[in-house]
């Protein structure tokens, strides 16, 4: 093979782990966020996830089968170069129905790829293999951290306990969202994971 044809070759891998990561991501974030997308696994281990056939083994963590509710996502983290929101939303029922629910955002995950799309084209195998690697440890930092913050403790008691709440967790995954108001940023915790990698050219 050519030296254009390698760095093709090597650009297709390079893409495909990122759009990976970007879907891993998601599904560490919502798996122990919103316990209607885990009807088998309540408690949100990876022991009993990884009993379940068909497994997502990317970056050597198993997650068990893809909920069917997130196939509706596949197409729109085509661009890698959008980033992806997912706002995880608390949601309380009011105090009598003319009230409706009122919704809360009570985390905001942002995941992104921040090179231009023509760098990929110069991309090298050893880069792909450095990503890759990488990657498994902030995935592996993230799954953690998830299971660190309060809202893990809202998703264990509702998928815990079989009692009704008058509250739940939904969720909303797209490449902009609405900016938070300044009392909204003054509650808000900010936590920020280092780069995978950074490719020289």
């Amino acid at each position: 093979m050519d030296l254009q044809s390698n760095s093709q070759a090597a650009s297709e891998e390079l893409e495909q782990i990122v759009s990976q990561f970007l879907l891993k991501s998601l599904r560490i974030i919502l798996d122990s966020r919103v316990p209607s997308l885990r009807p088998h696994d309540p408690s949100g281990d990876l022991s009993s996830a990884s009993q379940m056939e068909n497994r997502d083994e990317w970056f050597n963590l198993v997650l068990g089968d893809r909920p069917t509710a997130l196939d509706s996502l596949n197409s729109w983290h085509r661009n890698l170069m959008d980033p992806m929101i997912i706002d995880v939303i608390l949601v309380r029922g009011g105090s009598n129905s003319a009230e409706g629910s009122i919704e809360t955002v009570i985390e905001r995950w942002v995941v992104r790829y921040e090179y231009p799309r023509p760098r990929l084209v110069s991309a090298q195998a050893g880069q792909s293999s450095a990503l890759y690697k990488k990657s498994i440890i902030l995935l592996r930092a993230l799954y953690l951290q998830m299971r660190l913050l309060p809202a893990y403790r809202i998703f264990r008691q509702l998928s815990s306990s079989n009692q009704a709440y008058n509250f739940g967790i939904i969720y909303k995954v797209s490449s902009f969202s609405d900016p938070f108001s300044r009392e909204e940023q003054e509650m808000m915790h900010v936590y920020s994971f280092r780069d995978v990698l950074k490719i020289a050219l």
